[in-house]
């Protein structure tokens, strides 16, 4: 069978440089073939294509003619010519003209053509499968001639342009191009329209395998067809599908094919189809999936007391079972029982029949399988697993910088600004947590629960590190297992910067006075107050001075408390303490003018008469025992700072300021006994 393929051509005159360019359009089978001819035949053209509000790059072409194919996709196709030479934009536009109708319906056509003949007859033609004409006009005549029961002519006048007409009780072969002219070659000439006739698809039927194996997937084909015509039109509009279960639609599944997993309920389910273009097709017959199936699970009785992990909690050495397994299958299953040992992960058969007898289970078995075999020929089975959690925890071993062991209240000693690594081991199963604890507060520093091996490293060690670690192991029913050491850190005195140097001046010594400083410092092992020394303005050692070294709650942390007597009473400005021989800190000493009163004087001699009994115990420790303390004069004591004494009266229920106390009154007999006078220091304070 023949199909027309020249269905309209327009032509179109432009006048360019070298010559006119004459367009001419071609419908062929859905697609458009522009024509054109210059004056002069060209070595290239150069042409733009516009598809609705769609435009393509130039592009260069040797030929006078170019296919726009699938036209039935756009409502107008324009295209550009450039000849060489000459930047003219050549423009010429196809308007694609198409209406659609269904099987039985009645549509009209229309046109507008380019002209009407003065004489003879105006054919109207329909192309498609082939090319025939089905109205006859004789326009100056007043008539036309057609199959009335198919068509009806509405134009009037005769030989008007616009032409109308009725297609009567529409099937597929109406379908095709449908335009006008004096013979069937003058269809190529002027416009024309696309008939579109949509009719159900064909009636589906399903396709495929149906005996299909449980958890297999299964591919289910609708097949139909479409009856819309043109068929150049229907390969631009694939069908889509509806699959429907039990006559319930599925929704999303629009595919030809429907893939879905097979269970053993698929046995009661009856899939069809219906394919859709503009219509829908008719149902298909229904199908029912045959679905072959190894067990769909075991059941082992008694159940086993499984945890929230779904395992079964027993402590290594005791025993588990009996339990029995049995399986829903066809044809029956080949039932035995193994269990897995974790150390080569390999099985050991245990029975060979669904029974299982008690067993000893100790950490390196993980289960006991149940495997039911289902046609052995085939090579299918199905197995239940009894997962065990076998409780069991060791001892926390340590190891510090890759191959150190430490030992339980060990104390490590390392060097500052050195790196620490250390790994600590602990066995047990299940839910182990290992942490590192820093100090008596038990203060987590690491912890995890997804390996047996922690791991914590300290890049540069600290003064500040010096603590009681602790590596503890826990597991879900068992008690703590834990590990105690202790880091000393080995580091050098300096000033502890975290803290302040405090500065207390005031009282006289003769002619001379006191200052008492506070200065924090860090060190291990702690310093020797032997070692500090205090250095005056012009550079010279100053004697009579009392160095006392306070604890902190941090071993590595220590409060030196000194009293010192200074050169003169004028002298004020820099002093600096040093600690063997070398520079610690400097301190600017400058003149203060207020003294305490009588009244505040006999105030603070109280408050040093309470501690008199502590401070003669301190100094019998630090090797200064004075047996002439209570024969000491406190009366001759002459106060002269006010703001100490504000001091004094704030921190006299602290127990760091007793202490100070007591250590100022120390310095002070200290002073007396080598000067050989009367009582004469005048108390300022109290730290």
């Amino acid at each position: 069978m023949n199909t027309l393929l020249l269905v309209a051509f327009v032509g179109f005159f432009l006048c360019v440089k070298g010559g006119a360019i004459y367009f001419s359009t071609k419908f062929i089978s859905g697609d458009i073939l522009f024509s054109w001819n210059s004056y002069r035949k060209q070595s290239y053209y150069d042409i733009q294509i516009t598809r609705d509000d769609s435009v393509d790059p130039w592009d260069r072409i040797i030929r006078a003619q170019y296919k726009v194919k699938d036209a039935l996709l756009y409502d107008s196709i324009s295209i550009k010519v450039r000849v060489p030479g000459d930047s003219t934009e050549n423009k010429h536009t196809h308007k694609v003209s198409k209406v659609e109708s269904s099987v039985g319906y009645s549509m009209n056509i229309s046109w507008t053509a380019l002209y009407f003949p003065r004489t003879g007859v105006y054919n109207i033609y329909h192309t498609y499968k082939v090319n025939r004409s089905i109205i006859d006009i004789y326009g100056y005549s007043g008539g036309a001639i057609f199959n009335r029961s198919k068509y009806d002519y509405f134009s009037r006048p005769y030989n008007s342009t616009n032409i109308t007409f009725e297609i009567r009780d529409i099937t597929s072969d109406d379908a095709g191009y449908y335009n006008g002219g004096q013979s069937p070659e003058s269809v190529l000439y002027g416009g024309g329209v696309v008939l579109i006739v949509h009719d159900k698809p064909s009636k589906p039927k399903i396709q495929g395998n149906l005996n299909i194996m449980v958890d297999s997937h299964s591919d289910l084909t609708c097949s139909s067809s479409s009856t819309t015509a043109p068929d150049y039109y229907v390969r631009l509009h694939p069908l889509s599908y509806t699959w429907f279960v039990n006559s319930t639609r599925l929704y999303g599944e629009t595919n030809e094919t429907l893939r879905s997993r097979v269970t053993r309920n698929h046995k009661y389910n009856q899939y069809s189809c219906t394919a859709r273009d503009k219509l829908e097709s008719d149902r298909s017959d229904h199908v029912i999936i045959n679905p072959l199936y190894t067990p769909d699970t075991l059941t082992v009785s008694p159940r086993p007391p499984f945890n929230l992990d779904n395992k079964l909690t027993v402590k290594e050495g005791e025993t588990i079972g009996p339990y029995s397994c049995t399986a829903d299958c066809n044809p029956p299953c080949d039932i035995s029982w193994k269990y897995k040992d974790v150390t080569n992960g390999q099985f050991f058969d245990v029975a060979s029949t669904a029974f299982l007898y008690s067993h000893i289970v100790n950490r390196s078995i993980e289960l006991f399988r149940c495997v039911a075999k289902y046609s052995p020929g085939i090579g299918f089975r199905i197995i239940e697993n009894i997962y065990l959690d076998v409780v069991y925890l060791d001892e926390p071993q340590l190891i510090y910088n890759e191959n150190s062991p430490i030992y339980t209240s060990q104390e490590v000693q390392v060097q500052e600004n050195t790196s620490l690594h250390l790994y600590c081991h602990v066995n047990g199963n299940p839910n182990t947590t290992i942490r590192l604890h820093r100090s008596v507060n038990a203060n987590v520093i690491t912890e995890t629960n997804s390996t047996k091996w922690l791991n914590h490293t300290i890049n540069s060690l600290q003064c500040s590190d010096t603590d009681e670690y602790t590596c503890s192991g826990d597991s879900t029913g068992l008690p703590s297992k834990k590990k105690v050491f202790r880091i000393n850190v080995i580091c050098d005195l300096r000033l502890n910067n975290n803290d302040k140097v405090e500065l207390i001046q005031g009282f006289r010594v003769g002619s001379q006075r006191t200052v008492i400083i506070k200065v924090p410092v860090i060190a291990y092992p702690p310093p020797v107050t032997s070692r500090f020394t205090w250095i005056d303005t012009d550079g010279r050692v100053i004697n009579g001075t009392y160095v006392v070294l306070l604890k902190t709650h941090e071993l590595y942390s220590h409060l030196i408390t000194s009293v010192v007597l200074l050169p003169e009473v004028e002298l004020y400005g820099e002093y600096s303490v040093q600690y063997n021989g070398k520079p610690l800190t400097k301190i600017q000493i400058t003149k203060r003018v207020n003294f305490l009163s009588e009244s505040e004087r006999k105030s603070i001699l109280q408050t040093v008469t309470t501690s008199h009994d502590e401070t003669r115990t301190d100094v019998k420790t630090n090797g200064q025992e004075n047996k002439n303390v209570q024969d000491l004069e406190f009366e001759k004591l002459k106060l002269e700072n006010r703001k100490l004494h504000e001091e004094i009266q704030r921190t006299t229920l602290e127990k760091e300021t007793l202490q100070a106390a007591r250590n100022l009154y120390n310095a002070k007999l200290m002073l007396i006994l080598k000067e050989n006078k009367d009582v004469a220091p005048s108390i300022l304070g109290q730290l």
